[in-house]
């Protein structure tokens, strides 16, 4: 009698098969687990075997790392940027006043502005003179780039402080709701975040107080 396929680990992949597409070039393929336990088929293409499942591989290993955030694993100050972005973003999507097109504006902005700019750093790497700088070397582009990443990242760290990844921005943070306009709807969010961070630094005065008892 035949029997099927063992069922796959959560936060694992399959075998990685390879077939030639009509355009000449090799697909490789996988089943993967992810951590929620959601199964997918994952794939990648490119002119080699060889390369097509290097590329696949890496695929895999960056969908389960971030699947692995939205199942369980809690941000850490060491933690990469481009993690607190995915969490970030995920967070944005989920909030019902934030529209479509401002998600895929700030999207854009994180995907060609901040990650190259930052996407090598850790969180706790994230301080105010690196930040600055980086910003500075972008006006070659223009002050509308600059605006948009600067507007962007001040609610990615504000959402950190929220989360309790890092103790406060280490940006001076606009109170001026004109410096979020051109980037969409943004300004109920920020109040959802601001919001978070004071729970949470009531929830810290507590512990402090509850400590000295």
């Amino acid at each position: 009698m035949r029997t099927g396929r063992p069922p796959l680990e959560w936060g694992t992949h399959g075998e990685i098969t390879t077939r030639t597409v009509a355009s000449g070039y090799v697909r490789a393929s996988a089943r993967v687990r992810l951590w929620d336990g959601e199964l997918q088929r994952m794939t990648a293409t490119a002119s080699t075997a060889s390369d097509a499942r290097a590329s696949l591989q890496h695929r895999i290993a960056e969908r389960l790392r971030f699947s692995e955030l939205d199942a369980w694993r809690y941000l850490t100050p060491d933690d990469p940027f481009d993690e607190l972005a995915y969490m970030w973003l995920g967070d944005l999507q989920w909030d019902s006043d934030v529209s479509g097109s401002t998600h895929a504006r700030c999207e854009r902005v994180v995907r060609t502005q901040l990650q190259p700019a930052f996407g090598k750093f850790k969180i706790r790497e994230l301080t105010a003179e690196r930040i600055e700088q980086r910003l500075a070397s972008r006006r070659v582009q223009s002050e509308k780039v600059v605006a948009s990443s600067r507007g962007v990242i001040e609610l990615l760290l504000d959402f950190a402080v929220g989360e309790g990844v890092i103790r406060s921005n280490p940006m001076v943070v606009s109170e001026d709701d004109a410096a979020l306009s051109h980037l969409g709807d943004l300004d109920t969010h920020r109040e959802i975040v601001r919001g978070r961070i004071e729970l949470l630094r009531g929830d810290q005065r507590r512990e402090m107080r509850g400590a000295d008892d």
